[in-house]
């Protein structure tokens, strides 16, 4: 069962959460977008485990949102059962793996079960921290960035075609942002949650600097505003990320607002000599 402490809905205020050696200031939410007539993206908050995750379901309507759901919320329950050692750096990464294994299982065995399900799927993007260190685990193409200082930094790559084809070809910056613009299947994705009986799991981790800003976002975000203007918006409202949730969902509307858009942000702040 999860913690009464866990919430998904369409917006959080600012919230701050203290778990010696760190202050968590975190922010989400949801949001339709201008032309989808559901929402079938997900985020998960569960501060207690300092866990925060987001999903992107598909599949038509009541499919996606049902695995996107369930994707989240099994990883959450995974990890109320499970302690995790701060003393163990690299502990958290294969739990992360485990956690997504069976979310992967749990919705496949659903949508095998129920007519109506049938190829549902989910991406998701987790994001743990444990003693000094943030990890994270993703499939699909919902993204994990990190803001440090002024720069903002991808830490996850989408699991689409599009990423896999850029991959083989040796192109500038200017030539792969020009490539995307007008690459016909940038849409479908590599993996995904549930559409197999097995998934495969990126995972990575690193240090947490004081003032370290992590933000989870899925493409009804990042495949309608750059990063350019992702770094900007972020960086205008620091240190209200409410309102820096709230001013990115608005400009993805006013980009067309295509898809769901969802929007998670993590500041860690250092307490007292961790700094």
């Amino acid at each position: 069962m999860l913690s009464s402490e866990a919430h998904s809905h369409a917006a959080t205020d600012l919230q701050t959460t203290r778990i010696d050696p760190w202050e968590f200031r975190h922010a989400a939410i949801t949001d339709v977008g201008q032309r989808r007539d559901h929402n079938e993206d997900f985020y998960l908050v569960v501060p207690n485990r300092k866990l925060f995750i987001v999903a992107d379901g598909m599949g038509g309507h009541a499919a996606g949102e049902v695995a996107s759901r369930l994707a989240a919320e099994t990883i959450a329950a995974y990890f109320e059962e499970v302690q995790l050692s701060t003393d163990d750096h690299n502990g958290a990464s294969p739990h992360l793996v485990r956690a997504i294994e069976i979310a992967n299982a749990s919705i496949h065995d659903e949508a095998r079960r129920r007519a109506s399900q049938r190829g549902m799927g989910t991406t998701a993007v987790a994001l743990l921290f444990s003693g000094n260190r943030a990890h994270w685990a993703h499939v699909g193409d919902s993204r994990l960035y990190r803001l440090r200082g002024d720069e903002l930094t991808p830490l996850t790559r989408d699991h689409s075609l599009l990423e896999q084809t850029l991959a083989t070809q040796n192109f500038t910056d200017a030539e792969a942002r020009d490539f995307a613009a007008h690459f016909p299947y940038k849409n479908i994705l590599t993996r995904g949650l549930g559409t197999n009986s097995s998934v495969d799991v990126d995972v990575d981790s690193a240090l947490v600097r004081h003032e370290d800003l992590f933000v989870m976002t899925t493409d009804g975000l990042h495949d309608t505003i750059d990063d350019d203007e992702i770094a900007r918006i972020l960086m205008r409202h620091r240190p209200h990320w409410s309102t820096a949730c709230d001013s990115l969902v608005h400009a993805a509307n006013r980009a067309g607002g295509p898809d769901n858009i969802t929007i998670a942000c993590v500041e860690a702040r250092a307490l007292h000599n961790a700094r």
